[in-house]
């Protein structure tokens, strides 16, 4: 399948990494997607780091440095190192249409190159971050953000976002919201594989990271009156296994780690559950629902409600209300949820092609 219409153009996709967060699975998701329209794609790590499988990728990966934070501690100079070995690299590779950035430190990078048409894709709310830091430190990173995005052209992942760049005064020069691409057939062929799991389960499919808040979810779970497992699908971290210890679930919780394919395990779900306290686009509410497994999300900035919209909206409570999300999940087991295909129309790779396609 490639896009007829259109001369080939030359595609750089940038990113910190791809060692298994949401954003680098999307960067990668970016890549495949021009690869796939018939275009020439080059995907650029700042980091040689590797946790999702790229066996079907059938475009160059290629990573600036052999390890990891190599540069780093150099600050901004370590930024311009980067982005000398980048275009070094990039030359390498012929003349780039586009470079497209993702994720501040891959930005830090980008934002030294002399490149005409690169733009900046936004993951998350900078001004909920900014929010939960002290003032100082606050301060300081806003004038980091201003400086790095003045004059440049942005794409947020979800719209509340563009918003929050207004909020914090950052003067980009172009903003458009274009959402994550997904393959909904690879999707539903990943979630048909058969689990090794018997019990009925509700899953969270969230890195263990403090924003995306276990405290609440296991506060939550632990009131949940039906007889359901949790699955969690991240890393086995000790504080994690700690959490579910102080609590006395270590017989109701499972932690099952990273997976590289976790949609046969939310397909086979009752429930997918996340308790963020803020997000960017949410991908796992979305993949989510293309297997047909409900879904109970904080109404967190940002994304969820831009997600669960129409009637799905009433399975969005608030953050860090462990009480409210304890009743709605019992609430949810109890419904038979229907998930209208119109809801994730938007989320297709095809509509967002089509946004990305105006940028070439």
């Amino acid at each position: 399948k490639t896009d007829k219409n259109m001369a080939k153009k030359r595609v750089a996709v940038v990113v910190t990494n791809l060692a298994g967060s949401g954003a680098e699975k999307v960067a990668l998701a970016q890549a495949k997607l021009f690869k796939e329209e018939g275009h020439d794609v080059v995907l650029f790590l700042v980091d040689n780091v590797m946790t999702y499988c790229t066996d079907e990728c059938d475009f160059p990966i290629v990573p600036l440095t052999r390890g990891k934070n190599t540069y780093k501690c150099m600050g901004e100079i370590g930024n311009k190192v980067y982005a000398r070995i980048l275009e070094k690299k990039m030359q390498e590779n012929g003349r780039f249409d586009i470079v497209i950035s993702n994720l501040p430190r891959a930005d830090r990078v980008v934002k030294h190159l002399k490149h005409p048409n690169r733009y900046f894709v936004i993951h998350t709310s900078y001004k909920t971050e900014l929010e939960k830091l002290k003032r100082a430190r606050a301060n300081r990173k806003r004038k980091q953000f201003r400086k790095l995005y003045e004059n440049e052209k942005i794409i947020t992942v979800a719209e509340a976002i563009v918003e929050g760049f207004d909020d914090l005064n950052i003067n980009y020069k172009d903003a458009q919201t274009i959402y994550n691409p997904f393959d909904f057939e690879k999707i539903r062929s990943l979630g048909c594989e058969s689990i090794e799991l018997q019990k009925d389960y509700i899953i969270s499919a969230s890195a263990f990271r403090k924003v995306k808040r276990y405290d609440v979810l296991l506060d939550a779970f632990a009131k949940v009156q039906h007889n359901v497992k949790l699955v969690i699908l991240a890393k086995s971290d000790p504080k994690l296994k700690q959490m579910i210890k102080k609590r006395g679930m270590e017989e109701r919780v499972i932690i099952l780690g990273f997976q590289q394919n976790p949609y046969k395990y939310i397909k086979h779900a009752k429930l997918l559950v996340l308790a963020s306290e803020r997000e960017g686009l949410p991908t796992v509410l979305i993949e989510s629902l293309i297997l047909g497994t409900p879904v109970v999300s904080t109404d967190c900035p940002t994304g969820p409600s831009e997600i669960l919209t129409g009637d799905l909206a009433r399975w969005l409570v608030p953050v860090n209300n462990a009480n409210a999300l304890a009743e709605k999940i019992d609430e949810a087991l109890e419904c038979d949820i229907h998930i209208d295909e119109s809801v994730l129309d938007k989320f297709s790779k095809k509509r967002v092609y089509e946004q990305f396609k105006s940028l070439l």
